[in-house]
């Protein structure tokens, strides 16, 4: 089983953000197991969890406000033939924003196949402008580590707000002086207050796990896979491989090559 380790700080960012804390993804439990068991260890809100249970999309979400910018093949180009996909881990229903955060600064996580050869890479977040035109708020140049990683966005960042349809983006730099060849990959997510109901889940969570299934059920990924991201102990690791087995299971019919890319990710990063 790989385990967690921290990877040096971005290089570079927008001269008036700071640095965000980035760091690989614990591994998870192998997806075939995901679909059948339920988590050996139970404590709190975890207890008799099925399958299915770890994440459930937001039944009512809204509308995207327009095309993502993604560019390139996940798979192959500068990368080369590679076991996994390059892939962004959050909800992609198409044409709506199903990734939600309750977090003025949240965590993200992305997953980067073993290379031949390494490029620099980009985190960037985009906001819309007065014209409603998505364009970049923060960035910042990291080095390409292969596996499951995760960045929250740094403090000093102004807090995002509701209301915003704001996108994230991962770019891995084939050619820096051709920008055109790079690879690009996109999602959207909003910030959404905390309802009732996912409040008086959260009190009655005990540990980090029993806090993800709490917001995998209200619907809010960021914050889930966040409580999970760094967890080097079985049911944490069990927590989040459900989170990412649902989140496939999740994604619409025209994602199915997604979809088994996420769980190609989950079976690999168990070996």
């Amino acid at each position: 089983m790989l385990m967690p380790k921290r990877i040096a700080a971005p290089h570079t960012a927008l001269p008036v953000l700071a640095i965000a804390s980035l760091s690989f993804l614990a591994p998870a439990h192998a997806a075939q197991s995901l679909l059948t068991s339920t988590p050996t260890e139970t404590t709190g809100n975890l207890a008799n969890l099925t399958s299915g249970s770890y994440f459930r999309p937001p039944s009512n979400p809204r509308p995207r406000s327009g095309p993502r910018t993604s560019t390139g093949t996940r798979r192959g180009g500068c990368l080369g033939a590679t076991e996994t996909a390059f892939t962004l881990l959050g909800p992609d229903a198409g044409d709506d924003v199903s990734g939600l955060t309750t977090s003025s600064h949240p965590t993200f996580a992305w997953h980067l196949p073993e290379a031949d050869a390494t490029f620099p890479i980009i985190f960037r977040l985009l906001a819309p402008d007065i014209d409603n035109i998505p364009v970049p708020i923060y960035q910042a140049t990291l080095d390409y580590e292969s596996g499951m990683m995760s960045y929250q966005l740094p403090e000093t960042v102004a807090a995002l707000t509701t209301d915003t349809e704001y996108r994230w983006q991962v770019i891995v730099e084939c050619n820096p002086e051709y920008p055109a060849q790079a690879i690009v990959q996109e999602l959207s997510f909003e910030v959404v207050l905390t309802s009732g109901t996912l409040s008086q889940a959260l009190s009655g969570s005990i540990t980090a796990s029993d806090r993800a299934v709490a917001y995998g059920q209200a619907g809010v990924w960021y914050d889930a896979i966040a409580e999970v991201a760094q967890s080097t102990t079985a049911i944490g690791a069990e927590t989040r491989t459900g989170l990412l087995a649902d989140l496939a299971a999740s994604l619409p019919d025209e994602k199915v090559q997604l979809r088994q890319d996420i769980l190609d990710i989950i079976e690999l990063t168990e070996r």
